[in-house]
């Protein structure tokens, strides 16, 4: 295998991770019973799951018969800080929650992202209930007391509910308590709930939606296994559950110490991610305490919230390259404040790094470029013969001590590399509306003007002119073609990629026309 066959087979490698989620849809194992799955939320009422001993059909008839309608105002109250703003309804759902430090897009006037948000088709937002309880009355203020209130209601079977949700100064971790009077043995559920979400936008490569992080490991499951399961249970000591996209996360963190069964559920139209509170019993109440964090997918913020909530990004198979390299990104940006000058750095860094297998990778493919002559010749004599024609190849390999593998690796380093710098630049919030210089404003989408896509096409055909040239007439004319096929793949990728990969080609240019000249291979 030289060079050329490892530029076809990492071609061949991005056309079929790219589009592997379109020919093989991501499937997940439902491992989980789901007979005793919650009953489904609604969003035009009170949820109200079955707890993990209950029959659900049964449960589902006492909601149903317990959820009278409830006269509502549409008043809303609020809490916030100098990071996000909650707006909380009547029902004591989370409705609203405005990100006050990122905007939708770059353009001027933008308004502030607001990822919960009940009043969109596309709708994400968090409400909570008591199992087998509803509201008899709309939730009323009956405290403030700076970033935080209480909230007051009564429930069906006539006992008090006081709801409490603090906010921190700076800080995206919300704080909820409820105390039910004289509610000893009740249990309540939270969770978040997505409306019609986009699904075309979970994909092989990036997961968004319902997650759940439980037991040590990652749960993703995918939307349209929802819609064929309907719910799927897990269970786990501590842990959270959320929804999230590519940049931001509405997460359930529960307490690290208690036992909870967790929930999945899906129909097409809305999909939930919960659990179910035991609370605990003081006197003749119950109690019940979980956090949340509503905010961006920050891994130092995200730390903060703890319970590793940081794992909500996934960096796939590559992640022990990803995560130095995104650790290396944020520090380098502390001193220099531009990702995409950081980016050139990272690659310069890299290039140092692997300066010394690259080389002697390059000193090889001079010394095969030298021999293009001789592999002319013998193709001349033993073309028709290629048993004979791969002997004397060989021979002559042997004689002139080349490695016909050794043009490989500069490839071999760049393919893991080049996956991991893209979900890096995919998935890492740092990297959203983060400008480079003139027309390239935001590093995370493609370049508007495709002006590196070609710079980038333009360094494959002068790199190909520097490597040896197949003798294959028709490998030839494949490799021919690598070029413009690249330059329409990357026209579509984030430019920080792009930017990645036309510095990495112009240094290896340098480099190899350098050694050619040296080894007068040129």
């Amino acid at each position: 295998m030289d060079q050329k066959n490892m530029f076809l087979a990492f071609a061949l490698s991005m056309a079929v991770l790219l589009g592997w989620s379109a020919l093989f849809p991501q499937q997940q194992p439902v491992t989980e019973s789901t007979q005793n799955a919650p009953a489904e939320s609604l969003p035009s009422g009170d949820a109200v799951p079955a707890d993990r001993a209950a029959e659900p059909a049964k449960m589902a008839e006492t909601a149903v018969s317990k959820a009278a309608p409830v006269a509502m105002s549409g008043k809303t109250y609020r809490i916030g800080n100098d990071v996000l703003d909650l707006t909380i309804n009547e029902k004591g759902w989370i409705v609203r929650g405005v990100l006050k430090q990122y905007r939708e897009s770059i353009e001027p006037g933008s308004p502030n992202v607001a990822f919960i948000n009940m009043g969109d088709k596309q709708a994400v937002y968090v409400n909570s209930g008591v199992v087998n309880a509803a509201l008899a009355a709309p939730f009323e203020l009956v405290g403030r007391d700076g970033g935080s209130i209480t909230l007051q209601t009564t429930l069906d079977n006539g006992r008090v509910w006081r709801r409490t949700l603090s906010l921190d100064a700076g800080s995206y971790n919300v704080k909820i308590s409820d105390r039910i009077v004289n509610g000893a043995g009740l249990k309540m559920y939270h969770q978040v709930v997505e409306r019609y979400p986009d699904k075309t936008k979970n994909t092989f490569y990036e997961h968004m939606g319902p997650t759940a992080f439980l037991n040590g490991k990652l749960e993703e499951p995918d939307y349209d296994d929802l819609d064929e399961a309907g719910a799927i249970r897990k269970a786990s000591v501590g842990g959270w559950t959320a929804i999230m996209n590519r940049y931001f996360i509405a997460a359930i963190i529960a307490n690290p110490e208690q036992d909870y069964p967790y929930y999945f559920k899906g129909d097409g139209r809305s999909y939930q991610a919960g659990l179910i509170d035991d609370g605990i019993v003081r006197g003749q109440d119950a109690e019940f305490s979980i956090r949340m964090y509503i905010g961006p997918k920050s891994i130092p913020l995200l730390k903060t919230a703890a319970s590793e909530l940081e794992r909500s990004i996934d960096y796939g198979w590559f992640a022990f390259i990803a995560k130095p390299m995104h650790t290396f990104l944020t520090w380098m940006h502390d001193y220099v404040p531009n990702y995409g000058w950081c980016i050139i750095l990272l690659v310069l860094c890299i290039k140092i790094l692997f300066f010394w297998p690259t080389q002697k990778s390059y000193e090889s493919m001079a010394a095969m470029r030298k021999l293009q002559p001789e592999m002319t010749r013998l193709k001349d004599l033993y073309g028709d013969d290629r048993q004979k024609m791969s002997q004397e190849m060989m021979a002559l390999y042997k004689k002139h001590k080349v490695n016909p593998l050794g043009g490989c690796l500069p490839i071999m380093i760049q393919i893991p590399v080049f996956f991991a710098l893209y979900k890096v630049l995919l998935m890492s919030i740092e990297m959203r509306q983060a400008p480079f210089i003139g027309w390239i404003q935001d590093m995370s989408v493609q370049d508007p003007y495709f002006v590196l896509p070609v710079i980038m096409g333009l360094s494959m055909y002068v790199q190909q002119k520097l490597n040896p040239q197949p003798s294959d007439p028709m490998q030839a004319r494949i490799m021919q073609f690598l070029p413009p096929v690249f330059t329409i793949l990357f026209l579509f990728f984030p430019a920080g990629l792009v930017l990645y990969w036309v510095v990495n080609n112009i240094l290896s240019i340098a480099q190899q026309w350098y050694v050619l000249k040296v080894k007068q291979a040129l």
